[in-house]
């Protein structure tokens, strides 16, 4: 008889990223102005690498990435915040490929979700050829191995 093979999911780290919105961050109705959302996104991931040891600058220094930028984002508005209102960013890698990677985000406002949405970034560094322009190149496992 065959024993079944249990399956474990992988631990995946997540990172939490307090804000509070200011009056600069919300429309007329109070209510955050929906591009604020995206900075966030893009704050939560940059400190989420810096707090496995990833700084952007390190990534330039040890990798010759000259960051890791945005190929695809999106978000799902599911209830609003407001001014004054204190959010969480929680962002977690969710996929790996060969030169990119998804990070998800999800905006919890009092512990509710708010917003959902994804990055897709490249690991990018100069041509040879080419220095201005940017060129897609494999994430090194170990890189990897730095969020699980």
């Amino acid at each position: 008889m065959l024993t079944p093979v249990r399956k474990t999911a992988a631990v995946v780290k997540t990172f939490r990223y307090n804000v509070i919105v200011h009056w600069g961050d919300t429309d007329p109705a109070k209510i955050v102005f929906y591009p604020n959302y995206f900075i966030w996104f893009d704050e939560s991931t940059r400190l989420f690498w810096d707090s496995v040891g990833l700084d952007w600058d390190s990534l330039g220094k040890r990798y010759g990435v000259l960051g890791l930028p945005i190929v695809e984002a999106q978000a799902k508005f599911l209830s609003p915040s407001k001014f004054r209102d204190e959010i969480v960013v929680e962002s977690r890698i969710t996929e790996w490929n060969d030169k990119t990677f998804k990070i998800s985000h999800a905006v919890l406002n009092k512990g509710q979700r708010a917003v959902e949405g994804y990055e897709i970034r490249v690991w990018a560094v100069p041509r040879p050829e080419d220095p201005g322009r940017l060129k897609a190149m494999p994430i090194p496992a170990e890189v990897k191995a730095a969020f699980e």
